[in-house]
């Protein structure tokens, strides 16, 4: 059998019919714990969905079996903290935040300067970028002045531009990726391949040249192919973006978290803060039937409303 019969759920695994018993009471107690636990969530998955295309292989130990998406949420979950409401969780909207989008045994490209205006640790020499050079004097470049290149392997440069929908003012991000492999005999303009937005120069060193408008996040990435494996750079975005302090405060997370009902913590229960307060109850005095938290003797109706 395969299948749902009522509350009972049929499948078929090597040979064998597994049943189970779908949950037909589910226990939402939107803890304050918890709340704060599911509100990170959002963010996290539009992100992902947005980068993925250029994040095969950013991940170099994870365990067999593992994901890179899983990979991606366990190395960001703790530190991150953009909240959404549940209606711009629905719309997709998503904020550009400093997550780490590869894990690898390759020097971290390191960054120098402010934010917007960034110059890596990448040594060009005497190199100018212009319309004209070629992708073979730049993989020389590289490879001559830099101890960690070789021929053959590939620069990345993925760019993540914050905007806002100019109806709902919901945030939302375009994604980005510009590679270059380090072919010393190739002809081809680098800027053909690439946009100078993540390959210029300045004090001799590869550089990002973005408008001084630029809202977002951007990151180079180093790969190299060996034995069949990827290798890559651990790198983190860095961000430029007015709307990441406006939804990783406080408030922000009040804001998403009134959206999916609120907090319901149990009266008793010391939340580990220096408030107090009162609360009042009109609710029956008969033991066990009384209301909290309801001036009205309801008990409170706020929605069990989950984050998928």
């Amino acid at each position: 059998m395969v299948g749902s019969a009522g509350s009972m759920t049929f499948k078929r695994v090597a040979g064998r019919t597994i049943v189970s018993e779908k949950a037909t009471v589910v226990t939402n107690p939107r803890t304050a714990a918890q709340q704060r636990h599911r509100m990170k969530w959002p963010n996290l998955i539009r992100m992902y969905a947005g980068i993925s295309p250029l994040l095969r292989n950013a991940f170099e130990n994870k365990p067999a079996g593992t994901s890179d998406y899983n990979t991606f949420v366990k190395v960001n979950f703790m530190a991150s903290r953009v909240y959404l409401t549940k209606s711009e969780a629905a719309a997709k909207s998503i904020v550009a935040a400093p997550y780490i989008i590869s894990d690898g045994s390759l020097s971290t490209i390191e960054l120098t300067g402010v934010a917007g205006e960034s110059v890596t640790n990448i040594n060009l020499g005497s190199l100018s970028i212009t319309s004209a050079t070629t992708v073979g004097e730049f993989a020389k470049a590289v490879v001559n002045n830099n101890s960690g290149y070789d021929f053959g392997d590939q620069l990345s440069f993925i760019l993540v531009k914050q905007t806002v929908h100019p109806i709902t003012g919901y945030p939302r991000c375009a994604f980005v990726g510009y590679r270059v492999e380090l072919d010393k005999e190739s002809e081809v303009c680098l800027l053909d391949l690439v946009s100078a937005e993540g390959f210029a120069v300045k004090q001799g060193k590869l550089a990002c040249q973005l408008s001084s408008d630029f809202q977002g996040a951007y990151v180079w990435v180093h790969t190299r192919k060996v034995d069949g494996r990827t290798l890559v750079s651990t790198q983190v975005l860095t961000i430029k973006n007015d709307l990441y302090e406006q939804y990783t405060s406080e408030d922000a997370y009040q804001r998403a978290v009134n959206s999916y009902g609120g907090e319901n913590n149990a009266f008793l229960t010391p939340t580990g803060s220096n408030t107090g307060g009162s609360t009042q109850s009109s609710g029956s005095s008969e033991p066990g039937s009384g209301s909290t938290g309801s001036e009205t003797g309801s008990g409170g109706s706020g929605s069990d409303a989950d984050i998928e």
